[in-house]
């Protein structure tokens, strides 16, 4: 059952923990039909046996050798245990399409097959062209109304902007061309050129997948219908706290846990692929916060919370914000409890980058991802400002990118 909604100047609020599934309808009066679930025990082993099928047939196809093919999935296999933690994760269903993380795409999925083959010619290269990223972060705008605390943009905010349209279109080009599994459009807050989104995802086309970093603001049914029209696979809307003042009072808007609210049924609405994202800030990281969170995200019909760690940056930057060797063991054991544990099957899978950053390196940096920020400045990731070279510069000088941005990633974890 839904506990208690408190309703105040206009804020359907969640004061406890035990949420119930129909928690839209309980709000709203409206029924939304998410097609979402985690899926269990037959359905969750009859989906891994045909995806494994599917990636030897991949790996047949392009080797032309069983053994070959055998020996790059063994690799593939280690490789997704030494990442994740297990080989046997979670799998979310929406719609038709199966998802263990937020940063693989869907299967099936031409995206899917791309991102598969580009780590088996990580593994033993294969003759085809592969993609050289599995995903970037662009911060298509400088404007936000929000003053969060932890903003990692905060220097570039509400500056002119970098970018007309056609430009944001060049630059997916660009890395549509050069290969690339998944865009994660952001800003400032990217739901302020809501119109420019749309266009720049119908342009890059359906190779693939595209996600919004958002607070929620402006993503309202007729938005998040227009983005899924126009090619939106999901959303990541950052809520920062599972008590709404102390929400509002981390993003600086006294509106903005309604937002995410609102956000989270209007992507339901469109059967988007839902994140909720956390900056585990000191004060966060208790295991009691960490499960009331995830307790609400599961009462939200939420697939997956992402976990970030507060870096010194932006609107932190010079503060002493680093977690400790106590955190990380927190945040690692809360990653392996709701991801692995029986008791938490039906809870949203963790994305938590730490856990694999310590034991095995840094994905960004042009490994695997990197970071356009507002400026146009292509860094190692939103947490490393390198400034290695403007993304308007890169394209028409024709730059290597990941290529680039190589070797200027966080040290931090080498020694955490």
């Amino acid at each position: 059952m839904l506990s208690k909604v408190i309703m105040g100047k206009g804020l359907s609020i969640i004061r406890q923990n035990n949420l119930c599934p129909h928690f839209n309808n309980a709000v709203t009066g409206k029924q939304i039909h998410y097609n979402m679930q985690i899926l269990k025990g037959w359905k969750s082993n009859w989906v891994d046996l045909k995806v494994a099928l599917h990636i030897f047939r991949l790996a047949i196809m392009n080797y032309r050798s069983p053994g070959m093919a055998f020996s790059v999935c063994k690799g593939l296999y280690f490789f997704k245990k030494s990442v994740l933690g297990a080989v046997k994760t979670k799998i979310v269903q929406i719609n038709n399409q199966y998802y263990h993380s937020l940063y693989a795409p869907g299967y099936p999925s031409k995206a899917f097959d791309k991102y598969i083959e580009a780590e088996f010619n990580r593994i033993t290269p294969i003759t085809k062209k592969t993609n050289l990223l599995t995903f970037i972060i662009f911060a298509v705008t400088k404007k936000c109304p929000l003053q969060c605390e932890h903003c990692f943009e905060w220097n570039n905010l509400n500056g002119k902007e970098s970018f007309t349209l056609n430009e944001l279109k060049t630059v997916v080009d660009k890395f549509q061309h050069d290969g690339i599994s998944q865009f994660h459009l952001s800003g400032g807050e990217p739901m302020v050129r809501v119109k420019d989104l749309a266009e720049v995802i119908k342009s890059g086309g359906r190779q693939s997948e595209y996600y919004v970093l958002t607070s929620g603001f402006n993503f309202t049914p007729a938005n998040a219908k227009a983005l899924k029209q126009a090619g939106l696979t999901g959303v990541v809307i950052s809520l920062d706290h599972f008590d709404p003042e102390k929400h509002n009072v981390f993003r600086g808007s006294g509106s903005s846990f309604q937002e995410v609210m609102q956000a989270v049924r209007n992507a339901q609405e469109q059967n988007l692929v839902i994140t909720l994202t956390v900056c585990v800030t000191r004060a966060f990281t208790t295991w009691e916060n960490l499960l009331r969170y995830a307790e609400l995200a599961k009462g939200l019909q939420v697939p997956f919370i992402q976990l970030l760690e507060p870096k010194a940056l932006g609107h932190y930057a010079g503060l002493d914000v680093f977690l400790d060797a106590g955190h990380f063991s927190l945040l690692d054991k809360f990653y392996r409890t709701l991801n692995f544990s029986p008791a938490y099957s039906d809870y949203p899978i963790i994305v938590y980058h730490g856990y694999y950053q310590r034991r095995i390196g840094c994905f960004s940096a042009g490994n695997r991802m990197l970071y356009i920020d507002s400026a146009g400045f292509v860094n190692a990731c939103p947490f490393c400002h390198t400034k290695t070279v403007n993304i308007k510069d890169a394209i028409r000088e024709n730059v290597n990118v990941p290529a680039a941005v190589r070797d200027t990633g966080c040290q931090q974890y080498e020694n955490a």
